[in-house]
């Protein structure tokens, strides 16, 4: 009798000592416990088409656009395509045909949480000639501009070439506005941050070079 209460008493203690050990498995080491959550950068990015640039057509884009930022940028990126819609009537430039860059990046600066989340960045696509006051002339014609640092971006492929290449000035957009960076310091030909200066010469553009990396 003494050896089978033993024995019962022996299991239950294994049983219990089992409990204690499964219990101390699931909990975190205190060093895990202490661990800050990813401190990577992150952004959702809105598409805003204007006129006849449509949703379709930023869809095409989207893979490349996906691809390039994965690879040469260091963080998470999500994009987000809006309805098509007008370009603002007062960024229009009758004797030039061309729509004041500033006026349509007011636009979008107009749109909810644009100076609350810095994680969100709005980015106009269109088919027309945008220009700005660059280079010391009026109006002149240019493929993209941003605010910098900002959250508010536009890129025009009125003067690219290869239409599928529009990508290259969203990412050097995209790298002006959220980190604030200015154009390639080497001027190096091949960089995507070189300065456009107005031509849509992108077929020669393959990576960011060391001193534009982000």
């Amino acid at each position: 009798m003494k050896a089978i209460k033993f024995f019962k008493t022996s299991i239950k203690f294994l049983f219990i000592c089992t409990l204690v050990l499964l219990a101390s498995c699931k909990k975190k080491p205190a060093a895990e416990e202490e661990m800050p959550t990813c401190s990577c950068p992150h952004c959702v990015i809105y598409i805003q088409p204007y006129e006849n640039f449509t949703k379709e057509e930023v869809n095409a884009i989207l893979p490349d656009l996906q691809k390039n930022f994965d690879k040469w940028l260091y963080g998470g990126w999500e994009f987000k395509v809006l309805d098509p819609k007008p370009l603002p009537a007062e960024s229009y430039v009758k004797n030039r045909e061309r729509y004041k860059a500033k006026v349509i990046l007011d636009s979008l600066n107009k749109f909810p949480l644009t100076g609350i989340d810095k994680n969100i960045l709005f980015m106009g696509l269109t088919h027309k000639d945008i220009c700005a006051n660059v280079h010391g002339i009026d109006k002149y014609g240019i493929i993209g501009y941003s605010y910098s640092p900002g959250q508010v971006s536009v890129v025009s492929d009125k003067r690219i070439k290869t239409k599928s290449m529009v990508w290259k000035p969203m990412l050097h957009e995209f790298i002006h506005a959220f980190y604030g960076a200015k154009h390639c310091p080497k001027d190096d030909k091949k960089c995507f941050m070189v300065d456009f200066k107005g031509k849509g010469n992108l077929e020669i553009q393959e990576w960011l070079c060391d001193a534009c990396k982000h």
